[in-house]
């Protein structure tokens, strides 16, 4: 009898302990985001997709150095550099990233002398097949 009291006891002590952990989890706001409504911002060092950026004239900034595409671990970045017969100067007839196999190490981003190799904020990047994993020059310039 006494050992069937004990039981009582204990399972109405382990009962008022755990509404006690759900009574102070119901008093705290919720951090669920209805996502296709609402978004969360991410931290400023998020490493999303890879985009070059233009000067403020429009042209890319990109000079073909290929120091990217020879930091890359994964070899996902790969160029195609010709030499502007007005300017002189290099310039990429291709550019091309396979974000299938990128790992968002930074790398290329770090090494670049120009600065035109940015990650941006988005996530929201998929593909059915991998062959919408690879982007060319036309939808990675900015």
């Amino acid at each position: 009898m006494k050992k069937y009291l004990q039981n009582i006891v204990t399972g109405l002590v382990s009962l008022i302990k755990g509404m006690i952990v759900t009574l102070k989890y119901y008093f705290i706001k919720p951090i669920t985001v209805q996502y296709p409504h609402e978004r969360i911002a991410v931290s400023p060092r998020w490493r999303g997709i890879l985009r070059q950026i233009r000067d403020s004239n429009g042209e890319e900034i990109c000079d073909g150095c290929g120091i990217c595409a020879r930091n890359c671990p994964t070899s996902c970045i790969s160029m195609e550099v010709y030499k502007d017969e007005k300017t002189g100067k290099r310039k990429t007839s291709s550019y091309v990233i396979n974000f299938g196999r990128c790992m968002f190490c930074g790398l290329c981003v770090e090494s670049c002398p120009k600065k035109c190799l940015i990650h941006t904020p988005d996530y929201e990047f998929v593909s059915y097949n991998r062959d919408g994993l690879i982007l060319g020059k036309d939808k990675i310039l900015r």
